[in-house]
C-alpha cells in the first residue's frame, strides 16, 4: 500500500475510533454555528469588494481630474502667451493745445493733453484748436493725424468693449493703418458712413455744413477701403476719393487753401488738372518740409533710438515727438512712429 494511503487512512482513523454524534439538537447547533460563520464571511468578502471598487472609482476620477487640471494649465498657459498686451495710445503732440473731453459728463472741463502722454483708457473725444493738429500713435502701429478743429472719440480702440474703430464727429482725420491679420479690419464711424480697411492710408473729413447724409468725404492714399453709406457699399482704390465733390465748392476751397502744403508766402506748384482732382487735400499738420532738414531729422531719430539703447525712454520719446510734430511730412516718420509705439508699449509693461 502507498504511503499516501496509509496517510490517508491514518488521518482518517480518529473518526473511526470515535463515533459521531447524530443528536438533532448538537447537529442544528453546528449548522447554526457554521451558517453564522459562512454568512460573516460573506458580508465580508462582499464588503472588501465594494471597497475595492470604490477606490478604483476614487483613482479613476482622480486620475480624470488631474489630467483636466493639467489640459486646463496648459490652455490658460498657451492662452496667457498668445494674448496681445493691452492696446497703448501715445500723443505724440500737437500744434496748438490739444484736449480730451468727457463724453459721459459734459460737465468737466477738458483735460490738456501733453507730448509723449500713454492713454490706458479712454480719454474721451480729442479736439483741435481751429488752427492745430495733433498726432496720436498706438502700440499697434496705427497711426492718427487730426487736422484743425477736429473732434475724434478713442472709445473704439481702448477698454473691453473696444472695436478698432474710431468716431470721426468733425473736422479731418488722416489714418495710416497697419497691414492686419487674417479677419481684422480697422474702421471709421462718421455721422452718416462707416469707413472700414485692412491696412492702408487714408482720410476722413466730416464737414457739419453740408446737408446732413452728405457730410463725409473720403480720399484714399494707398490700398483700398470699402465706404459704407445707406445701406451700400463702394470700393475705394488709390487716388479715389468718395463724396468729396461738393467740398470743391467755391466757398471751400478758399478755406483748404489754408491748409495747403506750401506756405502761404510760397507760390502754388503747377498741377495738371487731371491729377489735382485725385489729389488729397492736405491739412494743417501736413507742413512743407523745408530743403535741407534731412540732416535734423536724422539727428533727432538716430538720438532718439540711442537713448532707447540706454534705457532712457522718456528723453527717446520727447525727441521722437520732436520728429513728428515739426516734420510730419518726413520720410523718417514711419520709423519714428514705431519707434514712438514700441517705447510706449515697453514703458506700459513695466
Amino acid at each position: 500500500m502507498s504511503d499516501d494511503a496509509n496517510e490517508v487512512r491514518r488521518l482518517l482513523g480518529a473518526l473511526r475510533d470515535r463515533p459521531v454524534s447524530v443528536d438533532a439538537e448538537r447537529l442544528a447547533a453546528r449548522r447554526e454555528r457554521v451558517v453564522a460563520v459562512l454568512k460573516r464571511d460573506v458580508r465580508t468578502l462582499a464588503a472588501e469588494r465594494a471597497s475595492r471598487r470604490q477606490r478604483g472609482v476614487g483613482y479613476v476620477a482622480l486620475s480624470l481630474a488631474a489630467a483636466a487640471g493639467v489640459l486646463f494649465g496648459v490652455h490658460r498657459l498657451a492662452q496667457s502667451g498668445s494674448a496681445s498686451p493691452p492696446l497703448v495710445i501715445t500723443f505724440v503732440g500737437s500744434v496748438g493745445q490739444a484736449t480730451a473731453r468727457s463724453e459721459a459728463n459734459a460737465s468737466v472741463s477738458p483735460r490738456p493733453l501733453h507730448a509723449g502722454e500713454s492713454l490706458l483708457a479712454d480719454p474721451g473725444v480729442i479736439e483741435t484748436v481751429a488752427d492745430g493738429s495733433a498726432e496720436l500713435v498706438t502700440s499697434a502701429g496705427l497711426g492718427l493725424n487730426l487736422g484743425a478743429a477736429t473732434r475724434v472719440s478713442l472709445a473704439g480702440l481702448v477698454g473691453a468693449a473696444a472695436s478698432n474703430q474710431v468716431e470721426l464727429k468733425q473736422g479731418y482725420l488722416n489714418c495710416s493703418v497697419p497691414h492686419l491679420n487674417e479677419g481684422q479690419r480697422f474702421s471709421v464711424q462718421t455721422p452718416d458712413a462707416r469707413v472700414v480697411v485692412h491696412g492702408t492710408v487714408f482720410s476722413v473729413r466730416v464737414d457739419a455744413n453740408r446737408a446732413p447724409g452728405s457730410e463725409t468725404c473720403v480720399e484714399v492714399t494707398d490700398g483700398v477701403v470699402i465706404v459704407q453709406h445707406g445701406g451700400s457699399e463702394t470700393a475705394l482704390n488709390r487716388g479715389d476719393r468718395w463724396g468729396c465733390e461738393a467740398s470743391l465748392g467755391a466757398n471751400e476751397s478758399s478755406s483748404a487753401s489754408k491748409l495747403a502744403v506750401n506756405p502761404p508766402s510760397a507760390p502754388a506748384p503747377e498741377q495738371n488738372s487731371d491729377v489735382s482732382e485725385h489729389r488729397s487735400v492736405p491739412h494743417a499738420s501736413a507742413r512743407a518740409v523745408p530743403h535741407g532738414t534731412l540732416g535734423e531729422e536724422s539727428r533727432l531719430l538716430q538720438e532718439a533710438l540711442a537713448a532707447e539703447r540706454t534705457g532712457q525712454p522718456e528723453r527717446a520719446q520727447a525727441l521722437l515727438n520732436q520728429l513728428l510734430v515739426r516734420y510730419p511730412s518726413s520720410p523718417l516718420v514711419p520709423e519714428a512712429r514705431r519707434a514712438s509705439a514700441r517705447i510706449a508699449s515697453t514703458s506700459s509693461g513695466k
